[in-house]
């Protein structure tokens, strides 16, 4: 039986940060010196793996927790405003998943397939690749500009949902002079520019560019504050990696418009 102990706020922190487009979710728990809780998610537009640290004590056996119903489960964990951490059992995937709280539980039947887990798979066997390779190339395509920006005004995208009917974003990096932007809107229609610093870059001296689509908004906002390292290249995916103080890893995938 996987179980698995968290905070209320490591829960909340992390089941509520993968998006409204995620109703469900898939954790590897992995028990060890190094205790590890991976959620991943993979969709048509985007792949986000986030991997939060915790102490040994807090798996008391490693294993997969499937959740079918995040939100009902998310709002459970609000409703826990006791001291009391919550405590999350499943036999084996597909059966019912158990979360506790002093004396508050929630059982939520679970499907065997974790929609959102499905594309997963594929994904990541392309990913290790491109991670091995230190972000040098994804599939055929070469991934040639790398740096480091502050993810505020990347993460501001998401609030101009309502700004545009139709948005089209072109995103480009320029190594050699140090820049990262963000453009919204067509030449002639209401248009909108954001800029970044690129630190400790890397790559030619030209600029590479990259177009999305409505999608980058909804991506952006699952971003965590400070900073990120950014790998891209002409018309590729927009790769993005964060790591924080306190042991939380992630790393998302964007796919670009063809």
């Amino acid at each position: 039986m996987t179980t698995l102990t968290l905070s209320r706020s490591e829960a909340l922190d992390l089941l509520s940060s993968f998006g409204e487009q995620t109703e469900d979710l898939l954790l590897r728990v992995k028990a060890g010196a190094l205790s590890l809780v991976v959620g991943t998610v993979g969709f048509d537009t985007f792949y986000l793996r986030k991997t939060i640290q915790v102490e040994p004590s807090q798996i008391t056996k490693e294993g997969e927790l499937g959740i079918s119903d995040l939100k009902k489960v998310v709002q459970f964990c609000k409703k826990c405003k006791s001291p009391h951490p919550i405590r999350f059992t499943q036999n084996e995937l597909g059966k019912q998943l158990t979360v506790k709280s002093g004396g508050m539980t929630l059982k939520v039947p679970t499907m065997k397939i974790i929609n959102s887990h499905t594309k997963v798979p594929l994904i990541e066997d392309q990913l290790k690749k491109t991670e091995e390779n230190m972000y040098q190339s994804w599939r055929n395509d070469t991934l040639e500009t790398h740096g480091t920006i502050n993810v505020s005004n990347l993460k501001s995208v998401s609030g101009f949902k309502n700004f545009f009917t139709y948005p089209d974003f072109v995103v480009s990096a320029h190594a050699e002079e140090g820049e990262f932007f963000i453009k919204a809107g067509k030449q002639g229609t209401m248009q909108l520019m954001m800029e970044s610093a690129l630190e400790n870059s890397e790559g030619p001296n030209d600029r590479v560019e990259s177009k999305f689509g409505k999608w980058l908004m909804d991506c952006t906002g699952l971003l965590l504050d400070g900073d990120a390292t950014i790998h891209m290249g002409n018309n590729t995916f927009l790769f993005i990696q964060q790591h924080t103080t306190d042991g939380v890893n992630c790393v998302m995938v964007i796919k670009n418009e063809a």
